[in-house]
């Protein structure tokens, strides 16, 4: 399926269009809602923000079970340096390529976000209106 040129606005559509290639690439996704919190996979969520970045969307890799392990054992142990909170960093770290390469692979201009965003480390950033294949 070919995307048009002329783009599409970030939003609903643009993050169908990324979930269902991550889904295609055997990636859980789902665009962000309230109710999907808590969901493994990869989180994208339209940026409704101002400036010169508008329009994208910021796709985060979500572990729950890696994060509260992570979590647990840093805060029982009082270790910022933990094994396991090592480990979920790095498994981000891994997908957060992974993530990059299958969306750049389906067409989409997709870059790490702090590249656009230095509070949104770890996320990846898809600008909108890029999408040239599916």
């Amino acid at each position: 399926m070919t995307v048009g040129k002329e783009g599409v606005a970030a939003g609903p559509e643009l993050g169908d269009l990324v979930c269902r290639e991550l889904c295609r690439a055997g990636i859980p996704a789902y665009v962000m809602r309230p109710e999907a919190t808590g969901r493994p996979g990869a989180r994208v969520e339209a940026d409704d923000s101002q400036g010169e970045h508008v329009g994208g969307l910021y796709v985060r890799w979500s572990a729950p079970g890696l994060a509260a392990a992570a979590v647990k054992a840093v805060t029982e142990r009082a270790d910022p340096a933990a094994p396991e909170w090592e480990h979920h960093a790095e498994v981000a770290l891994l997908m957060r390529t992974a993530l990059i390469g299958i969306l750049r692979l389906a067409g989409f201009s997709a870059v790490p976000a702090e590249d656009v965003d230095d509070l949104a480390e770890g996320d990846v950033y898809v600008h909108a209106g890029t999408p040239s294949r599916s």
